[in-house]
């Protein structure tokens, strides 16, 4: 699992200084994806990563060395069959991973993608990529955020292409990470543009014993997880520390008080048919990019049913996933969660990178 914004933030203002790596072009069977971090603290420590033990130690001995040069650096590699035979790797494919120094210059622009993200904001980071083989460097240099409210903050933000960037940065899904090269950008230089974007978020209906197995999971893949339910001894708090939000609502209001968007999944799992029955057809006046409902498909074929009967029309429902989860003969609640939570990683990783 790859650092988040909110741990490079807090490390950068705990040690002052920092290198960071990013996965910024991928090829092949590479491990890793796009857009993936992994930190270097000044005393050796890390978080994150970026694909894996095939390249984590070279990244790890590059960034020691970016924090003594002061100087980013690219790292390419290109592992073909003999390569993997010879190393022991396992994984192949081509991968090229900035290594960049930061440090106290760099705490708005981190500061600005946190806030970003937690107001589900839009925002795009851009940043100059060093040249390769020893080539002198690409002037003019700049690591910027370009902001939500028409801002760019950032060292360089000066001499940033502002509208040309916000034009490229357009054509990005949220989250989504591409370099892009052309002279208009920065001459002569290859630019990395990251989409920045809210997590995605979660809306678990049900705080029964499979849900507790659900949001843990979900919160370390970088879901923004809320739980709901209209009992207050399940929607407790205690019960869900890892949750972002546990709301005691009845179902039916619930639905009038949150902010279920095309960016948002449902996951329904409340403890009875009724209760399902309400969730699911609430859900699905709503523009969620995700709903999936817990059941046998006996009582799936029985809602479906009543809620056509109702006016929903069949196409609809055809787009809910249900039985939830993907097919991995789970049977105790923690693999089921595993199915569930495996599902919302596929739906939403195919909405960001195709």
């Amino acid at each position: 699992m790859g650092a988040t914004y909110e741990d490079i933030l807090e490390s950068l203002e705990t040690t002052g200084r920092l290198a960071l790596a990013t996965l910024i072009t991928r090829r092949g069977s590479a491990p890793g994806s796009l857009g993936a971090k992994m930190l270097i603290r000044p005393d050796g420590g890390t978080a994150g990563s970026i694909g894996g033990g095939c390249v984590e130690a070279e990244v790890w001995d590059a960034g020691r060395a970016v924090l003594e040069s002061g100087e980013p650096q690219i790292l390419a590699f290109r592992l073909n069959s003999a390569d993997m035979a010879e190393s022991g790797l396992i994984c192949g494919g081509n991968v090229e991973i900035l290594v960049e120094p930061l440090d106290s210059t760099h705490l708005p622009v981190m500061r600005g993608i946190v806030e970003t993200r937690a107001t589900k904001g839009r925002a795009l980071l851009a940043t100059v990529l060093p040249p390769g083989d020893g080539a002198a460097p690409v002037q003019p240099s700049f690591k910027v955020l370009l902001t939500p409210d028409g801002g760019v903050i950032g060292p360089g933000a000066d001499v940033a292409p502002r509208d040309v960037l916000r034009a490229e940065g357009d054509k990005l899904p949220p989250g989504a990470t591409r370099v892009v090269a052309g002279d208009e950008v920065a001459p002569g230089a290859r630019v990395l543009l990251e989409s920045i974007a809210s997590p995605a978020t979660l809306f678990v209906f049900g705080g029964g014993h499979l849900a507790e197995q659900i949001v843990p999971l979900a919160k370390r893949v970088h879901f923004h997880v809320t739980v709901v339910d209209d009992r207050p001894i399940f929607a407790d708090p205690e019960r869900f520390p890892e949750a972002d939000e546990v709301l005691v609502s009845e179902f039916a209001e619930a639905f009038d008080r949150l902010a279920i968007d095309g960016s948002s999944f449902v996951v329904i799992v409340t403890r009875g048919h009724l209760h399902d029955q309400l969730c699911l057809e609430k859900s699905l006046e709503t523009d969620a990019a995700y709903i999936g409902m817990v059941g046998s498909r006996a009582k799936i074929k029985k809602t479906y049913q009543e809620l056509e009967a109702k006016g929903v029309p069949r196409g609809r429902l055809e787009q809910v996933h249900s039985p939830i989860g993907l097919p991995i003969h789970a049977r105790l609640p923690e693999e089921i969660a595993v199915s569930i939570v495996a599902e919302l990683i596929q739906v939403r990783n195919s909405r960001l990178f195709g």
